[in-house]
């Protein structure tokens, strides 16, 4: 068990990667070391059931793809402001020994796992890069170009994103970091990727 401490937002603009390079120069003028880290494909599936108890919880579960890890996660909202979120972070690798359906029973008591099924598919290139400085905690900031999936509808959307996720480091730490951006083009999610997928693929948004 942990937390999640992390800034969300929704970049509106038709020239991410100019946005990118902007974000990236910003922290580095504010004193941020950044070092890129990796560019990788990633698919999440979130699961749910038909009456949504996990999304009406303000929770999530979801299996993340990456390369050859799986891992299993389940989310719950601990505060969430202006784009910023503090989750309980619970995670499972699967294919260890833990058995995957005693995590799940512990940490949703009151979901019926039988009538768990996926909800939506996010599929997301994301390239991160390693914010930090002395005696300032260390953030991992990601660009994320992202296409959510719903199953039942066939609808897809995409969008891009930017997440600043502390690694080492307060509230009070990554408020710094984000005053270091200051962009038009950045707008803070009111919402999780899960909540924001679920809206954008509604059966209601095709019409």
């Amino acid at each position: 068990m942990g937390t999640e401490l992390e800034q969300k937002y929704v970049v509106d603009s038709t020239r991410p990667w100019a946005v990118q390079t902007q974000l990236l120069a910003q922290l580095s003028r504010a004193g941020y070391q950044v070092a890129f880290l990796e560019e990788k494909p990633q698919q999440d599936t979130y699961f749910d059931t038909p009456e949504e108890a996990v999304l009406k919880e303000d929770g999530s579960l979801r299996l993340r793809e990456k390369g050859e890890k799986r891992l299993l996660s389940v989310k719950s909202m601990l505060r969430s402001q202006e784009g910023t979120f503090l989750r309980r972070e619970d995670e499972l690798i699967l294919g260890q020994e833990a058995d995957p359906m005693v995590f799940l029973r512990e940490r949703l008591p009151g979901v019926s796992l039988e009538q768990l099924r996926p909800t939506v598919v996010v599929v997301n290139r994301r390239r991160t890069y390693e914010v930090s400085r002395t005696a300032g905690g260390r953030f991992e900031l990601a660009f994320d170009d992202v296409t959510y999936q719903n199953p039942g509808t066939g609808r897809e959307y995409r969008e891009r994103q930017v997440e600043i996720e502390a690694l080492s480091g307060t509230e009070e730490e990554l408020a710094r970091v984000v005053s270091a951006l200051r962009l038009p083009e950045l707008r803070p999610a009111a919402e999780s990727k899960y909540q924001r997928a679920v809206w954008l693929t509604a059966a209601e948004k095709a019409r």
